[in-house]
């Protein structure tokens, strides 16, 4: 039974394939191909986008130039919440006392330099070839 309705499927795609005629693209078709590929490429490229625009930078500044401005032209003695505010807690307690009581060897200073000097120099030569990488 079975071998008999995949016969007939069989003679029955053959005859769709026999009475299609056979289809060819359009004459433009390699090069509207190409073109719809070079477009898709273009519009995934990795485009630079400041982490703060502009017009954050002209807000920052702005900020500090007032800020500078009003510190300069204005007596800070005069002002009294300067006073009022207790910063002896930043450094009488027991975490800065602990801190300030550990030494560090030459050799342990030593490598602690050498390895920012190194982790500096491997992010410059990790940023060169993720660059040259991006251009491909």
């Amino acid at each position: 039974m079975q071998e008999h309705t995949e016969q007939h499927l069989d003679k029955l795609t053959k005859k769709l394939i026999q009475s299609s005629s056979l289809e060819s693209p359009s004459q433009g078709f390699t090069a509207n191909v190409m073109y719809q590929i070079e477009s898709l490429n273009i519009s995934r490229t990795t485009t630079y986008k400041p982490l703060i625009s502009k017009v954050g930078w002209a807000a920052i500044i702005t900020i500090l130039v007032g800020i500078s401005a009003y510190v300069m032209l204005t007596n800070v003695e005069s002002i009294s919440w300067f006073d009022k505010v207790d910063l002896s807690i930043l450094s009488n307690n027991k975490l800065t006392n602990t801190i300030s009581g550990i030494t560090f060897s030459r050799v342990m200073i030593y490598s602690i330099v050498m390895f920012g000097l190194l982790w500096f120099v491997q992010i410059q030569l990790v940023k060169k070839q993720l660059e040259r990488q991006l251009k491909f």
